[in-house]
């Protein structure tokens, strides 16, 4: 079973910037972003000791000009992010436009290897900038 402490090395060796998040009701709570410049940073985070799972995502804020121009642009990023089978949440979810999204992949701890870590990693902030490319090109 993979530990917390695992995970950071396992980032920290590719020379990731891992950064401690201590704000927020989570037992551990990092961000990894590129090594170099301040690219998007995804978080990895269990909700409490016993949680034998990660949660790894992305909060995008959403431009609410571009989704009112194009509203089709909303249906074809869901179908984008089905494409690439992750989680996704539109917040508010009762709202026409929203303003936010959350993507996130699951990850359980039990058997949780390096590869597979950082394969989720890659996978969660390339449907980030996957959304961000097709709002602004």
């Amino acid at each position: 079973m993979a530990s917390d402490a695992e995970v950071v090395n396992w980032f920290v060796e590719l020379g990731m910037k891992v950064e401690k998040v201590t704000s927020g009701n989570y037992y551990f709570h990092i961000t990894i972003g590129p090594p170099v410049g301040e690219g998007l940073k995804v978080s990895v985070l269990r909700k409490t000791p016993s949680s034998k799972y990660y949660v790894i995502a992305v909060n995008l804020d959403l431009p609410e000009d571009k989704l009112k121009e194009r509203p089709e642009l909303l249906t074809e990023l869901k179908l984008d992010l089905l494409r690439m089978n992750v989680e996704f949440v539109f917040m508010p979810p009762d709202q026409e436009v929203p303003r936010t999204v959350q993507i996130a992949k699951l990850a359980f701890l039990d058997g949780l290897t390096s590869n597979e870590m950082l394969n989720l990693v890659t996978l969660v902030k390339n449907a980030a900038y996957l959304v961000l490319t097709r709002i602004y090109g």
